[in-house]
């Protein structure tokens, strides 16, 4: 027989069910509390680089399927998430995005006029155009999202990045990228990360005088020493410019000119049709090391007319001064705080791995092997000079100033260099640095 109730009752009972307080479960629920899109990402492609490291860097070199790495990231975003099911298509594209792009500095990848990238936080970035350095408002919103990202520059152009191998330096010839990525704990905090890059088609001298790196009428001086046979050295600190005056040099040297690059990282991109491109292989990168000095002794069988090393760091300056010194020109970068300081910063570097050679040696070698040196600062060319072969009655190398820039600036930068305020992001000053900006 079926209960029934009558109207009063059920309207009393209903009034007392509505009075009552609305009582939640502390038990959080999945649905509510899955991460975003973004978030999950991040959180998948973190996981992915911890797990299968190789199979990211297979699939970067093109040795592996895409589609592998397609359902590995839809398998483990299945298991991090219960709503990774409606954002399916969604998130395999962002994670692949995320795995093989640069994510929000890509705009700045993409732009030939930035040399130079570096980031030190998740929100704290700056770029190098035309040497000058200027704040940029970029975010990658958390930093476990940062992290995740400087380690995957790294991993999936076959580097190794942990906790025992805290700094790692890569290339992406892809993109014509040097990667240099710190992580804890050789970085106190947070990963920073320093991207160089590089022109696909190198400037000319002409394109270099029009942004001001130097004046056109020493244009006709700079072709003369290109065509020359004279060994030549670039000189000035970290990015001011000495690589991208050194390939627009090789770029006005006689086409049939016959030039072995050595470098570790690929910077120069020659494109004259006669260079040979060899790699330097350290000890830490697996397989057989390969020194600047088995290039060097293997060129002199190898009918060359010149060697270029990239850029002196180390020791391998000992391997430049016996290679300018064998009769053959010589070209290449280096770090100093003047022209007149390059010769004694090649010696002090060169210092360490010589074998019996005396210093008043290495300084005559040094004097007849190297012929011009060149200065740059905030790209631009501060002097030009010419190396005496010779030793002074002091023991010291002489040097002959062939030009010397008349606008050079000393001293800090001035009111006249700043501009408008730039898009301020956290943390950010409000204002960039202006030459050719």
């Amino acid at each position: 027989m079926p209960i029934i109730t009558s109207h009063a009752l059920f309207a009393e009972q209903y009034a007392s069910y509505r009075a009552k307080p609305l009582r939640l479960s502390d038990a959080p629920h999945p649905a509510f509390n899955s991460p975003s899109l973004t978030d999950l990402v991040a959180q998948v492609c973190g996981k992915v680089l911890a797990t299968e490291p190789v199979l990211v860097a297979d699939v970067a070199a093109g040795r592996v399927e895409r589609v592998i790495l397609e359902n590995l990231i839809q398998k483990t975003a299945d298991q991090e998430s219960l709503r990774a099911g409606y954002y399916s298509a969604d998130l395999r594209q962002q994670a692949m995005d995320f795995l093989f792009g640069y994510g929000p500095l890509q705009e700045f990848v993409d732009d030939p006029d930035i040399t130079d990238i570096d980031g030190t936080g998740p929100a704290e970035f700056t770029i190098k155009r035309h040497g000058v350095r200027q704040a940029v408002a970029v975010s990658f919103g958390n930093e476990k999202t940062y992290d995740t990202f400087c380690r995957l520059l790294i991993i999936r152009q076959g580097g190794q990045i942990n906790e025992n191998d805290s700094h790692s330096r890569v290339t992406d010839e892809r993109f014509r990228l040097r990667i240099n990525v710190t992580v804890p704990p050789r970085s106190a905090t947070v990963p920073t990360v320093c991207i160089r890059k590089h022109r696909a088609v190198a400037l000319n001298l002409q394109q270099l005088a029009g942004l001001g790196m130097f004046p056109a009428d020493l244009i006709p001086q700079l072709e003369a020493i290109c065509k020359s046979d004279q060994s030549i050295l670039i000189c000035g600190k970290g990015a001011s410019g000495k690589t991208t005056l050194l390939r627009a040099m090789i770029k006005a040297m006689p086409i049939l000119e016959r030039i072995l690059i050595a470098e570790s990282d690929s910077e120069i991109y020659p494109e004259k049709p006669y260079c040979l491109i060899q790699r330097i292989r350290k000890h830490h990168e697996g397989g057989r090391p390969v020194s600047l000095r088995d290039l060097v002794a293997d060129g002199l069988t190898m009918s060359l007319d010149t060697y270029c090393i990239g850029e002196i760091v180390s020791d391998e300056a000992l391997e430049f001064i016996r290679a300018a010194y064998s009769g053959h020109r010589c070209l290449a970068t280096t770090h100093a705080e003047s022209g007149q300081d390059a010769l004694a910063r090649l010696l002090s570097l060169a210092r360490p791995a010589t074998q019996g050679e005396s210093e008043i040696s290495l300084k005559s070698m040094l004097a007849k092997g190297v012929d011009i040196v060149i200065y740059l600062k905030n790209f631009q060319i501060q002097e030009l000079l010419a190396v005496q072969s010779g030793l002074n009655q002091e023991g010291q190398h002489e040097m002959v100033e062939l030009w010397a820039n008349p606008a050079a600036k000393t001293g800090n930068l001035t009111a006249d260099q700043f501009v408008e305020p730039l898009v301020p992001g956290p943390g950010k000053p409000d204002v960039c640095l202006r030459t050719m900006c």
